[in-house]
């Protein structure tokens, strides 16, 4: 009798790397609900037996690209702490800098592994337990700043939020990094984060930023009077009813039949109401914008369900990477990014409203990234408030 076959041998061997890049490749170009053995076998020329014999089903396929961007992500970052040669970030006055830099080397050289672990992390915000190795993808992240911070007081505190900030930025920068404007508001962003938080911003600086955050409405025009318009009767009806697919299964879930199904009317009428698939992500996303800013209101900013915010704004993005229709809806949720918050985070932080846009907009950015990763464990999203401590002018500056 044969021996039995050592799969794990088998998709450790070197000649399987090109399957698993084959896999990373298809989940950039599609999608993580695009990859299949189909997709990955044409895109590496091969048959979909072999991949299933070397490699095995679609869920084992999902670990070796999550092991493959571990191995990646450990040369990427010692690649990137080498750039120090020894020197302290901080006092240097570079971790602005550097910041930006990483930002633009995932929208770069490692766009392929930055998309990927970005569908890897909002997929399991949905189904934590599908892909348990994606909190120690996360966790690689957080050590790059955590090593290059480590002779900085509170090192791990300012470490752990740089990684929050970047993984809420990162989507962006993949789908809007060709854009100067929005390139000089990251920037601007990353600075007001850094910024120590005892000192006010300059007049000038607040005034840059803003003009920035308008300079962007211009290419977000058509996002912008998507929102002003207010479907109403049958249409709104439908809206609600994308919004409620777009909550249980996120936007690759959309199509003129899934929404025909889920409202109960007849395809021939959403396509009425909604022409393309565009029109009907566009439908559903500002039913869900509608919905949180009537909770912010009730709720006093405390924002319920915001969870399902942070999936669907990074999703969109995504989107917007495969799908240049979508581009308006992403540049408007990252140029507005603090808009439905700000007032009370400027409270929670102990600034005027409107004194410090920049800081609160980084802030916000660096709650969304916590609260992804959170979810991305398997746990609730912390509430606003009780993450909002971490940067108020009272505590101790970095």
């Amino acid at each position: 009798m044969s021996p039995p076959v050592d799969r794990n041998a088998i998709r450790n061997a070197p000649a399987n790397v090109a399957i698993v890049d084959a896999a990373r490749i298809v989940i950039a170009e599609r999608g993580l609900a695009g990859m299949s053995l189909r997709t990955v076998a044409d895109q590496a020329e091969m048959s979909v037996g072999s991949i299933s014999y070397r490699i095995g089903d679609r869920a084992a396929l999902v670990a070796a690209v999550i092991d493959r961007e571990l191995a990646l992500a450990d040369a990427a970052a010692q690649a990137f702490l080498a750039r120090l040669d020894g020197i302290e970030p901080v006092t240097a006055g570079l971790l602005p800098d550097l910041v930006g830099a990483w930002l633009d080397l995932t929208a770069g050289e490692q766009r392929i592994s930055a998309i990927v672990t970005c569908e890897l992390a909002l997929f399991a915000s949905r189904m934590p337990d599908a892909v348990p190795d994606v909190p120690r993808l996360l966790d690689r992240s957080a050590a790059l700043w955590r090593s290059m911070l480590q002779a900085v007081p509170d090192g791990d505190r300012l470490a752990d939020t740089i990684h929050a900030y970047c993984l809420d930025e990162r989507p962006f920068s993949i789908a809007l990094g060709d854009m100067a404007d929005y390139r000089l508001l990251r920037q601007s962003t990353i600075r007001a984060l850094l910024r120590d938080p005892t000192e006010a911003p300059a007049p000038a600086a607040s005034q840059w930023h803003m003009a920035l955050v308008d300079r962007l409405a211009g290419p977000s025009a058509d996002a912008l009077d998507a929102a002003d318009i207010i479907p109403q009767g049958a249409k709104a009806v439908l809206a609600d009813h994308i919004a409620d697919l777009i909550v249980a299964d996120g936007v690759g879930a959309l199509s003129h039949r899934a929404v025909a199904q889920a409202s109960g009317m007849a395809a021939s009428s959403v396509a009425h109401h909604f022409p393309t698939h565009r029109d009907i992500v566009f439908g559903g996303v500002e039913a869900i914008y509608r919905r949180m800013r009537a909770d912010i209101r009730a709720s006093n900013g405390t924002a319920p369900g915001s969870g399902t915010i942070i999936q669907l704004t990074h999703e969109s993005a995504l989107l917007a990477n495969r799908n240049p229709a979508f581009l308006p809806f992403a540049i408007d949720m990252r140029r507005r990014r603090a808009e439905n918050v700000h007032g009370q985070v400027a409270q929670w932080i102990g600034v005027p409203v409107d004194d410090d846009r920049a800081r609160v907009q980084a802030i916000v950015m660096a709650l969304i990234g916590h609260s992804l990763e959170i979810l991305a464990r398997g746990a609730l999203a912390e509430p606003l408030p009780d993450m909002s401590r971490h940067f108020s002018r009272t505590e101790q500056s970095y």
